[in-house]
């Protein structure tokens, strides 16, 4: 039982900002610590990371591991399950900044696809890398005249120097491999507010449809289903928070059925009614309104108090 559980996968879910699909977490709080997790997990966003002290190990899957020390910037791609833990007995302290680069890189790129991976990079081997992150982070939390348009040129130039790096750093063993379910989840992330069929999803990953299932079930610890109704639930939380649609219109943007199944889903879910979250959510969720309090870390080594698959 314990090892099926090892297979399991979270999926920490952030919902950018529509302009700047950026957010920022920073503060003395962000101590990561030398317990190892039974679970790794995934963002649907590009994570960086900068470690401000002290050592330890990035896991990702069948094991493979880079071993980080004070001052390592982390870039992990979305959909690459991993787990962070520090050296026994110590707690190294981290801010993390999580990008849509897609999103903000789009027009200048024409649409071509962002390179994907993970890799460490050290500020005296990749002085450049650490400066643009570090411009990045700067202008993301001063948020002065003109940030965005200095978050989209140096957000370029930090894609163009980790693209040219990467090739070098992925031929160690230690790099990580592709995500098997990565065509299915993307699919679903475009796709959620439309009817969307298990087989689709398994032609998608070039699966069978059973053995799609048992794969999905295995690694993400919840049915594609299930999975699927989280997504819309989440980006009904959103809706319900930044906008003044009906709670009918809403669940039709989403793709729920009925407003009964969005009324059950969401309350199974979130633990309010969707009416009580709208309520609550301008005062509960007030700083971190685009982070998914049941999905994304809201705090340094908080668990996520909703996990798919998992009663709540």
């Amino acid at each position: 039982m314990s090892e099926k559980c090892k297979k399991i996968t979270e999926y920490r879910m952030y919902d950018l900002p529509q302009d700047i699909p950026a957010i920022l977490l920073t503060g003395d709080e962000w101590y990561i610590s030398s317990e190892v997790s039974s679970r790794l997990h995934f963002h649907n966003c590009t994570e960086i990371g900068f470690c401000h002290s002290g050592g330890g190990v990035i896991e990702f899957e069948n094991k493979k591991c880079l071993a980080f020390n004070e001052g390592d910037i982390a870039i992990i791609s979305k959909h690459i399950p991993h787990t962070t833990y520090s050296d026994k007995g110590a707690k190294s302290l981290w801010s993390y900044m999580f990008v849509d680069f897609s999103g903000i890189l789009q027009d200048a790129l024409s649409g071509g696809d962002i390179h994907e991976g993970a890799a460490l990079f050290n500020k005296a081997k990749h002085p450049n890398i650490h400066y643009f992150a570090g411009c990045l982070m700067q202008e993301l939390e001063s948020k002065k005249s003109g940030w965005q348009q200095l978050f989209e040129s140096v957000s370029l130039s930090l894609y163009y120097e980790f693209s040219r790096l990467h090739n070098e750093q992925s031929k160690s063993a230690a790099a990580p491999g592709s995500f098997m379910l990565k065509s299915a989840l993307d699919y679903i992330r475009d796709n959620y507010m439309n009817p969307i069929s298990i087989g689709e999803l398994a032609d998608i990953c070039r699966f069978s449809e059973s053995h799609f299932r048992r794969q999905f079930n295995s690694t993400m610890g919840t049915s594609p289903h299930d999975f699927i109704t989280a997504t819309r639930i989440s980006r009904a939380c959103i809706l319900l928070s930044t906008t003044n649609s009906s709670i009918l219109n809403i669940a039709e943007a989403v793709g729920m059925s009925s407003i009964a199944s969005f009324n059950r889903n969401f309350k199974r879910i979130i633990g309010q009614s969707p009416r009580e979250y709208r309520s609550t959510s301008s005062k509960s969720r007030l700083g971190n309104e685009h982070i998914i309090a049941y999905k994304g870390w809201m705090k340094a080594e908080e668990r996520p108090s909703f996990v798919a698959g998992e009663d709540s």
